[in-house]
């Protein structure tokens, strides 16, 4: 079809060229032998504009289509902050938010210091334990589980100690390049990080042999259902949570992972709430402005 369409353009070409050029009826002797000429020039000059228009209308076609595909259907920067200072109330927060197929981010803090990890560092330990070990089996595969999938504190001290305790969690830290994060020698789950830093660890966890880190994915996408607070509300979340309450009566709340196959790294920690059940709902809230849900349904319509 396309050529049949080609080939009766480049006739009307001819067409209107010749009719052109007879019409004019030049008075020169040689006025057959020019008006040929001319008429070949005209038609390559005509060939030539209609080829480059298509060309260009291709490109420009193209072009469209690779900015509409990189665009990330994450909320906008100015909208993520607006929705989220009408929520913050006296709640403190630390944000990052990466899309890796487009490399958008999105970012909040009202404060980036003195955020513990809480359950949340239950990431670094299976993270360097995998490292070292591999996907674990038997005992430990069991032990792991229950640290990540129900949170269980005494079978995260029990691979703290295997891992060799806080020189090698320093050592991971240290060598992923997460500056901010301090271990906390009174336990583990009063280590202080930021989001940033916590997304150092995830794209770490991505780096990994495909093993270990299917391993590790396997583990923190089949959270408990009553813990699927935060990163748990997204789409194919993968994520591990923390709460801890501090003396003064508040509560630190986070979460950390990634949602829609891995494609979003996700870091939200949070303190001075006012309970637990307030911290929780707070980092759900954020997790669910992420991807607006208007996006979601143009997405897959």
């Amino acid at each position: 079809m396309f050529l049949i369409f080609l080939s009766l353009a480049a006739v009307c070409l001819v067409f209107f060229v010749w009719s052109d050029h007879t019409s004019g009826k030049t008075t020169a002797t040689n006025s057959k032998k020019t008006s040929f000429k001319s008429i070949q020039t005209d038609f390559k000059e005509g060939w030539s504009k209609i080829f480059n228009q298509k060309t260009s209308s291709s490109t420009n076609s193209s072009t469209n289509t690779t900015t509409q595909s990189n665009a990330s259907p994450m909320i906008s920067q100015a909208d993520f902050t607006k929705k989220i200072n009408a929520i913050i109330g006296n709640s403190k927060a630390n944000i990052y938010v990466l899309d890796t197929k487009t490399g958008a981010k999105l970012t909040y803090s009202n404060s980036n210091k003195d955020f513990w990890l809480a359950s949340s560092v239950k990431a670094s330990i299976l993270t360097q334990i995998v490292k070292d070990d591999g996907p674990l089996t038997g005992d430990l595969n069991d032990i792991a589980t229950e640290m990540v999938e129900i949170s269980d504190n005494q079978s995260a001290i029990d691979l703290f100690d295997d891992i060799g305790g806080y020189p090698a969690l320093e050592l991971l830290w240290k060598n992923l390049g997460m500056t901010s994060t301090v271990a906390n020698t009174e336990g583990f789950g009063l280590s202080t990080s930021t989001a940033a830093d916590q997304i150092k660890l995830l794209k770490y966890i991505l780096t990994m042999p495909s093993s270990d880190k299917d391993y590790i994915l396997n583990l923190m996408s089949n959270i408990t259902s009553s813990q699927r607070f935060g990163i748990g509300v997204m789409k194919d979340p993968a994520f591990k949570n923390g709460w801890l309450n501090a003396d003064n009566g508040t509560w630190h709340v986070n979460t950390i992972g990634y949602s829609d196959h891995e494609r979003y790294l996700v870091a939200i920690l949070t303190r001075n709430n006012t309970d637990q059940d307030s911290g929780e709902a707070l980092v759900s809230k954020i997790a669910g402005y992420i991807i607006p849900k208007s996006k979601t349904i143009r997405l897959l319509a």
